[in-house]
């Protein structure tokens, strides 16, 4: 049981740093192939918003690597600088992605709405799930343990149903590049691939939140 422990704690770990650095190496692959059409990051996404229609929505460059996101409150598009600035396929399929989400959340897709149903309650869970089974486990204290766990439960359900809403926006991201005629059928292929690549670290993280739970659970059938 100690052995089947360790092996859902390290291939959990190791599950999220293989993914977290094959979506980094495919945007450093992709950040090297320049798109046809020479539009930026930030251009891609106004037109996309513009021809979806929507005009209420910003593009804004934020801050960091891989930032990228759309902030449903402000109703912003914000994208690194790399992604803002650049004309490569990686920032291409970035904007297009984050763009993607603007069209949901415009469209009042139902995905969206679960998710920002059950976001508080993940957030408490992710500042707390970890002290509470701390707690729990020093304390003795079995109800903490389980709460702590069920925490971690919240936890996974938000990872659950993020999954189909980011496979949703990659989906959108690649029908409007490719019926824009903003890439063509070989620089598709990368997009898709680099757009996987990205979807995967939500996949990884969703199977190392189940792992840890099955894992705290085989160590609280030991204890017992």
């Amino acid at each position: 049981m100690i052995i089947m422990e360790y092996i859902l704690l390290f291939g959990a770990m190791i599950l999220v740093m293989w993914s977290q650095s094959k979506v980094k190496g495919k945007y450093e692959q992709y950040s090297r192939v320049a798109a046809n059409t020479h539009y930026t990051g930030a251009q891609i996404a106004t037109m996309i918003l513009k021809r979806k229609g929507i005009y209420d929505v910003q593009v804004e460059m934020g801050q960091g690597l891989l930032s990228d996101h759309y902030d449903p409150k402000a109703k912003i598009v914000r994208l690194s600088p790399n992604v803002f600035n650049t004309n490569s396929i990686a920032a291409v399929s970035i904007a297009a992605h984050e763009v993607g989400h603007a069209i949901q959340h415009a469209e009042n897709y139902g995905g969206i709405a679960l998710r920002n149903t059950i976001l508080p309650a993940a957030i408490v869970s992710g500042h707390l799930a970890w002290v509470v089974i701390m707690i729990g486990l020093f304390s003795g204290i079995d109800i903490l343990f389980l709460a702590g766990i069920s925490m971690l439960g919240v936890i996974a359900l938000f990872q659950t149903v993020t999954l189909p809403v980011e496979f949703n926006a990659s989906s959108r991201a690649l029908e409007l590049l490719s019926n824009m005629n903003i890439l063509n059928s070989d620089e598709q292929s990368y997009a898709k691939d680099m757009l996987s690549a990205a979807a995967f670290t939500y996949v990884a993280a969703l199977i190392a939140t189940l792992a840890q739970i099955m894992r705290l659970f085989l160590l609280r059938g030991r204890r017992r």
